[in-house]
């Protein structure tokens, strides 16, 4: 076993784990870039590391090793998923606060108990709207 692979293993998986967990943490704090570059960046080097470390460890002669392909793989699918979360993430434009007595936009919704929902439903009353975002 090359302790050379091993390492850039490793190392492919810390800079994709490091890159979520930076990301993550922009998230309660309401600090989330529209466009993440940067982490983006980092998890393309976490990706290449990954890669290269199994190329590496294949052109070794030997059967790849554990302790090269489990850190590997999972920074590959650590590293696209985070790619495939921003493509379905939809970041909104401009600033959304809202304020007491703010007139409401509108938009199109299923109620719980699966009848269609419109905000013109709710014309000249007074309302509090309570979002709850998931399931878990």
């Amino acid at each position: 076993m090359n302790t050379v692979t091993v390492g850039i293993a490793v190392g492919g998986l810390a800079v994709v784990l490091g890159t979520w967990v930076e990301y993550l943490s922009t998230i309660p704090r309401g600090t989330v870039p529209a466009r993440p570059v940067g982490s983006m960046a980092l998890q393309c080097v976490g990706i290449v590391l990954a890669v290269s470390a199994i190329v590496l460890d294949f052109e070794g002669g030997e059967a790849l090793s554990f302790a090269v392909t489990a850190p590997a793989v999972m920074a590959l699918m650590m590293g696209s998923t985070f790619f495939w979360l921003l493509s379905i993430r939809k970041t909104p434009i401009g600033d959304l606060r809202v304020e007491v007595g703010d007139s409401l936009l509108a938009f199109d919704s299923i109620t719980s108990e699966g009848t269609a929902f419109h905000t013109d439903q709710l014309a000249g009353r007074r309302i509090l709207l309570k979002f709850f975002r998931g399931g878990w």
